[in-house]
């Protein structure tokens, strides 16, 4: 792996009974890398696809831009002795593994993560979908955080979490922003659980049960872990 000391805390880190493996290559822009992170058994072969892959740049703290990372995230895996399976549905993989993905992350920066790379990579991703379809609804007024991606990004240590804010390269995103002291740590839990609150206040809409169902257990959940 290319050299780059802020994601050294990625390398061979333990996910379930897998490890991680990253590969980095600098891009043509200063302090920008292509990553892309796979899955290593206990026989140490990688995943046929990497689990995220996307771009990880250093910022530039001078400029108040501080070190983020615009992946797709595609939440399934795939070995050539067949093994297979989603990671949001094993056991916290997915919390896991974007809470590894927070910790590369400095405060006050991002992490950008598309929810159509179900579409432009061509398989099923029910993690994707519904969370497309929660912002599509916008009568449903879906807290970010709540939909399934925003979980994670939440998981990652962000606390701020915007849709349709960060539209890149023709394809839409969920962005998550880290606090940048305790003071904006603060002022980021305190309106994201009031966006929760608001939510999980208004009637349930019975035509979008499957959606809000998923979406009102993750609000509730992320604020029973806000207010502990």
């Amino acid at each position: 792996m290319q050299q780059v000391p802020q994601l050294e805390g990625l390398q061979d880190r333990a996910l379930g009974h897998f490890t991680l493996q990253v590969q980095c290559a600098p891009r043509r822009r200063v302090g920008h890398f292509d990553i892309d992170i796979f899955l290593k058994d206990n026989e140490g072969k990688l995943s046929c696809e990497p689990i995220v892959t996307g771009i990880y740049s250093k910022g530039n703290p001078s400029s108040r831009i501080f070190g983020w990372l615009d992946i797709h995230y595609l939440d399934c895996f795939a070995f050539d002795n067949g093994d297979a399976g989603v990671l949001s549905g094993q056991d916290s993989l997915a919390e896991g593994l974007f809470e590894i993905l927070g910790n590369c992350i400095p405060p006050g920066g991002m992490i950008m993560c598309s929810y159509i790379t179900d579409m432009a990579w061509g398989f099923e991703s029910p993690l994707h979908e519904v969370t497309r379809r929660c912002l599509q609804v916008h009568s449903l007024e879906i807290s970010p955080a709540a939909t399934p991606l925003g979980r994670l990004l939440v998981a990652a240590g962000c606390r701020n979490i915007k849709a349709g804010a960060y539209d890149v390269q023709g394809s839409s995103r969920l962005a998550g922003e880290k606090a940048l002291d305790g003071e904006y740590e603060k002022r980021f839990t305190q309106r994201l659980i009031e966006q929760l609150e608001e939510y999980l206040g208004r009637d349930h809409n019975p035509e979008y049960k499957d959606i809000e169902d998923i979406c009102r257990s993750n609000a509730a959940n992320i604020m029973r872990q806000m207010i502990m």
